[in-house]
């Protein structure tokens, strides 16, 4: 290996620099503590042979490092570099460009929650898992308003665990979403595709395991009294199809979408068939848990309103037709409706302020009033409230007992509100 020796303007000591065999260049200077040259030479001769020289100007280092500066390498030879420098605990992760991870973070996001798109949404479809369209553009809203923003030009497998920490804490920090559920749902939509990408082999790693969601008690969702409810259905509604919707929904727990869905087809003599739900996103899908179940209808003149309304509907549709038609053919009307109906009525009976009043309560409300009537599993059956292993349990289990006490319980709870459904 070559050396210089060079002196200083204000100093008589001689300095020597040892020749980077790789690069060409000199490293830095090191005085050799003496002014006289012949002992310098063999000061630098001794540092060369003992290895000081190693020590005095990192030479060992800097030339791997320019090693690796002027090697060409091999994604297969970077590959092995990332082993090193994890195994020395130098590094935790690192994305080769030939990687998959190696793409947008943001755009990985966006591109999950693209319903038409999604690898993620197609291996539902495939595998008959419901994933419904008005979920999927949720999720997307969430990437589009705090992912993307938060994450910036970050690539997807350079995202850690201690920066992801970050961004669930200011999740939590942010005044809305206001509720945990909400926050939670937000957080779901970037740690659902970490979870997946690991699963999938895009990443070394589920960087997402062991992170706890927010917990909170979410505000009770309050129903209206009976004496209430025996003012509101006594009223003169404008619309008889809102009123109508409104009682099924509290004598059913039906969701707002699974009325709309309903079509002529699913009218039975003293039931509803529940086979469909509806929203704009989807259109007519399947159900929340997938599954069909019968709503029992115990007071005939429901049921005949409902075979009325059916069979006016204008667009000759026939058996596909739906109930609560629409002005427009091939779809159901909007429920939006049916909740401004039910809260102009609640104004006119003595609520000031029916914001607190939704659709969706009359689905607790029967829950709460038919609890204790009738035995769980049976009112697990008549809400559709169940995991899809209780689902096949009891799916083709209707025995006519369980019916005759559905009903009965159904006719003392909800009849004393009924009584003026008429006039």
């Amino acid at each position: 290996m070559e050396f210089s020796f060079s002196t200083r303007a204000k100093s008589s000591k001689i300095y020597v620099s040892y020749k980077n065999p790789l690069t060409g260049r000199y490293g830095t200077k090191h005085s050799t503590g003496t002014s006289d040259p012949v002992e310098a030479e063999k000061i630098a001769y001794k540092w060369l042979i003992t290895g000081e020289f190693d020590k005095k100007d990192d030479c060992t280092q800097r030339s791997l490092l320019d090693a690796i500066k002027l090697a060409t390498l091999t994604m297969n030879d970077a590959k092995e570099i990332i082993e090193i420098l994890k195994s020395k605990n130098l590094v935790s992760s690192a994305v080769l460009k030939s990687d998959r991870a190696s793409i947008s973070f943001g755009e990985f996001l966006e591109n999950f929650w693209d319903y038409d798109n999604s690898p993620y949404v197609k291996e539902k479809l495939r595998k008959k898992h419901g994933i419904h369209k008005r979920y999927v553009a949720r999720c997307s809203g969430a990437v589009k308003n705090y992912w993307k923003p938060y994450f910036g030009d970050a690539t997807l497998g350079s995202v850690n665990r201690e920066q992801l920490n970050a961004f669930i804490d200011m999740i939590g920090a942010l005044e809305k979403p206001a509720s945990a559920k909400g926050k939670n749902a937000v957080i779901k939509a970037g740690t659902l595709p970490l979870k997946w990408a690991a699963r999938n082999d895009i990443l070394e790693k589920d960087i997402t395991a062991g992170f706890l969601l927010y917990s909170g008690e979410e505000k009770k969702r309050e129903i209206l009294t009976p004496e209430l409810l025996r003012a509101i259905f006594s009223r003169k509604w404008k619309t008889e199809s809102a009123k109508l919707a409104n009682i099924l929904a509290m004598c059913t727990g039906l969701r707002a979408g699974e009325i709309q869905g309903l079509r002529k087809c699913d009218l039975g003599e003293s039931c509803v068939y529940v086979k469909h739900s509806w929203n704009l996103a989807d259109g007519l899908k399947t159900t929340k848990n997938t599954e069909s179940r019968i709503a029992e209808i115990v007071f005939p003149e429901i049921m005949g309103a409902l075979i009325d309304l059916a069979e006016a509907n204008p667009w000759n549709e026939g058996l596909e037709g739906y109930v609560f038609w629409a002005s427009v053919p091939n779809k159901p009307i909007e429920s939006k409706g049916w909740l401004k109906e039910l809260r102009d009525i609640c104004n006119e009976v003595g609520i000031q302020d029916a914001s607190w009043v939704t659709f969706h309560a009359w689905r607790h409300f029967f829950t709460t009033h038919m609890s204790g009537k009738i035995e769980d599993k049976l009112l697990q059956k008549a809400t559709g409230h169940k995991t899809l292993s209780m689902l096949e349990h009891y799916a083709d289990h209707r025995k006519p007992e369980d019916i005759k006490n559905l009903k009965i319980a159904q006719k003392e709870v909800f009849e004393q509100f009924l009584e003026n459904i008429n006039e």
